[in-house]
Parts: structure tokens; C-alpha cells; sequence
């Protein structure tokens, strides 16, 4: 390879052991447990490939490969989201699935800004994730990345705020340049499959609109993203082996993501606040599908080479009206021990509860699920 390109990665190795623990109304409880070494506690392991080429003129090319590994065993994991009761899941964009996380290539300008082509992470996604508190951990108690334990009655549709906009597939990408700490990011795909040969026809489109502004330690982001989506349509077909009759397309449906979040770091000690909600609705009919609604707050305080944290939610999932809500609320407390810039030990606890306000199955009002996560583990990156 070029002297311009590296190799970088995450491996989060550990112990994680996780309880989902369901109530109903009428006192039955259900309890699933699981445990065991392997980690992507903190993080998710990964490995990539990224690099640049001058192109003169302060234009430079850019390229992002990377692909998403299970630590463990080492295989590459390829797998749909998988919600908070380890139940595989995919979106109806199959934007969200951990295996390949990025590939992407682009161009960029030192005063026009950068234009990239290809899958990565949304705008959205990266605002809501936040900045501080070991963001991006995959326990329970990180309300808007986790918002429903896969309750009976509660959200089944969306297990968190922007479950459906993770990535892009297919997507182009502007980064504009930091003027006067601002910055403007711009996210649009319309992925329409038209190939019918092999299966369903998938008409994706996204666009996504955020902002960043940055002066001292002060941080303040807003954002908004809508993903609109048709899937499932099989064209007729006589031949060999294929449906011989049309199968008609699930209705289309739009959802619309929004997130706000101010954030400050003052010497040794950080905090952030963090908005963010959506709505799923049939197009045709505007018909609610499931709406998610969050509410986060994170602090760090770093006192040498210990930084411990602590994290707190609250939020609503419902499905369609008088069908199902719910009321979520959460916490995390953890700390990292930095024992280089690259290698760190942590230890994560986080609590989960999901209680049901309204069901149509009368079993489950007033039913309660809680999750409770525990990690610790060795994050190292390269």
C-alpha cells in the first residue's frame, strides 16, 4: 500500500453479562441471562483502512474501509441490528447492520469543504450519540441508543431514536469547512432497486441536515434526518425458481428524526445533554407506526489517568395510537482507567426499565421490563 495508508481498528475484550427481567400486571416474571467472554462493551470492535492522495491545490482524494469484527472469536460480524433482548433485527433500510461499517471515497477541498460517496454514518447518528461519558457504549442505560428492551406492548418497531438512519447506503455526503466554529453537514441517498430478478425491490431515500458549533468548550449540535422507504415488491415472472405471481410493496412509510444536544468541557470535568425523538408514519394515510422520544444527560470527570462517569435518561416509546406506550427511563455508572492514550481498562453498569402505560393486550398494562448490563473489559485502539 501507499505510505499514505493505514490500518487503525478498536478490540474491546472483556466479560459482559446482561439480564432481561419482565413483570406483568398479573405478577408473571420471565428472566433471560446471559453472560460470558467477549467484549464490545465500551466500543464496537473493528478494523479499518482509510487514506489520502494531494492532489495539489488543497484538494486532496480520500477513501474509509472498514469492516466490523466480533471479538472473541475474530470472525467478521455481518449481522442486522440486533435490539435490546439480543433479537435480530432488520430495519426495513438495512442501513443499520453492524458488518461493513464503512466504505466510502471522496474528495476533499481545504475551502469548499468534503463531498464523499458511499455507506458511513449518518449525521444524525453521530449527534446523538454524543461526545463524552465512553460515548458510543453498547449497554443498557444509553437511553437514545437503546431506548426499548423488547417488551410485549412496548416499541417493537424502533429500539432506538435513530435505528433506521445508523448508516447510508448509496449515499453522498457534504462536510463543509469550520468557519467561525461552525460547521454544516449534508446527507442524501436515494437508493432505488430496480433489479427484480433475484428477490424484493427496496426503494430507499434519506436526507439529513446537521450542524455543529464549537467555541472554548462549549458544544452545541442540531440536527434532522428522514428516511422514506418502500420494500418488498416482487415483479411476476415465469421463470425457473422465481415468484410466478407479483408480490405486492409494503406501504411506504417515512420516518423523521430530530436531535439537539448542548455540551461543555471545563478542565478536568465534561457534560452533555442530549434531545432526540422520531416518528414512523405510513405515507399514504399519515397513520402513526411508532414514535421514540429521549432525553439524556452524561458527565465525565477525569482526574489523572481515572475518569469515572455517570449517565442518565428518560424517554416514551409507543406504537400506533391506543396500541402501546410506554414510559423508559435509565442510568449507567462506570469508570476508565487510562493506562496509555491508547490502552484503557473500564468497568460499566447500566439499568434499563421499560414499564408499559397502555397495551392492547390487557395482560400487559402495567407490565415492566428492566434490563441490567454489566461490563469490564480491556479497550485498546491501534
Amino acid at each position: 500500500a501507499q505510505s499514505s495508508v493505514s490500518v487503525y481498528g478498536i478490540y474491546d475484550g472483556g466479560y459482559v453479562s446482561s439480564n432481561v427481567k419482565s413483570v406483568t400486571s398479573t405478577g408473571v416474571t420471565t428472566n433471560n441471562i446471559t453472560n460470558g467472554f467477549g467484549g464490545n462493551s465500551a466500543a464496537s470492535t473493528r478494523l479499518g483502512f482509510r487514506g489520502t492522495e494531494d492532489l495539489g491545490g488543497g484538494i486532496s482524494a480520500i477513501f474509509n474501509l472498514e469492516l466490523a469484527v466480533t471479538p472473541g472469536d475474530g470472525t467478521i460480524d455481518n449481522r442486522s441490528s440486533v435490539n435490546a433482548s439480543g433479537v435480530t433485527q432488520a430495519p426495513v433500510t438495512n442501513q443499520s447492520s453492524t458488518g461493513t461499517r464503512t466504505a466510502m471515497v471522496g474528495l476533499a477541498d481545504k475551502a469548499l469543504g468534503t463531498v464523499t460517496i458511499g455507506r458511513r454514518t449518518t449525521g444524525i447518528h453521530n449527534l446523538i450519540l454524543g461526545d463524552y461519558a465512553i460515548a458510543a457504549n453498547n449497554l443498557a442505560g444509553y437511553l437514545n441508543s437503546e431506548n426499548t428492551a423488547g417488551i410485549a406492548g412496548g416499541n417493537t418497531v424502533n429500539n432506538q431514536v435513530q435505528f433506521e438512519a445508523v448508516r447510508m447506503n448509496n449515499g453522498i455526503y457534504y462536510e463543509s469547512p469550520t468557519i467561525a466554529g461552525a460547521n454544516l453537514r449534508v446527507d442524501y441517498s436515494n437508493d432505488n432497486s430496480t433489479n427484480t430478478t433475484y428477490g424484493p425491490v427496496n426503494n430507499i431515500g434519506n436526507l439529513g441536515v446537521s450542524a455543529a458549533y464549537r467555541m472554548g468548550g462549549l458544544t452545541a449540535k442540531a440536527g434532522m434526518h428522514t428516511v422514506t422507504a418502500t420494500t418488498g415488491a416482487i415483479a411476476a415472472s415465469t421463470t425457473g425458481g422465481l415468484p410466478t405471481a407479483a408480490v405486492a410493496a409494503t406501504a411506504t412509510t417515512r420516518t423523521k428524526i430530530n436531535a439537539a444536544s448542548v455540551g461543555y468541557s471545563f478542565g478536568k470535568l465534561a457534560g452533555e445533554i442530549i434531545y432526540a425523538d422520531n416518528k414512523k408514519e405510513t405515507v399514504a394515510t399519515g397513520i402513526q407506526v411508532s414514535k421514540v422520544q429521549a432525553t439524556q444527560l452524561a458527565i465525565q470527570y477525569r482526574e489523572g489517568n481515572v475518569m469515572p462517569f455517570a449517565r442518565y435518561g428518560m424517554g416514551k416509546a409507543e406504537m400506533a395510537p391506543s396500541v402501546s406506550n410506554a414510559d423508559t427511563s435509565g442510568y449507567q455508572l462506570g469508570a476508565q482507567y487510562f493506562m496509555s492514550k491508547r490502552t484503557s481498562l473500564y468497568a460499566i453498569y447500566g439499568m434499563q426499565d421499560v414499564k408499559v402505560t397502555q397495551s392492547t393486550t390487557a395482560a400487559n398494562v402495567g407490565g415492566k421490563t428492566t434490563k441490567t448490563d454489566m461490563g469490564v473489559g480491556l479497550l485498546h485502539t491501534f
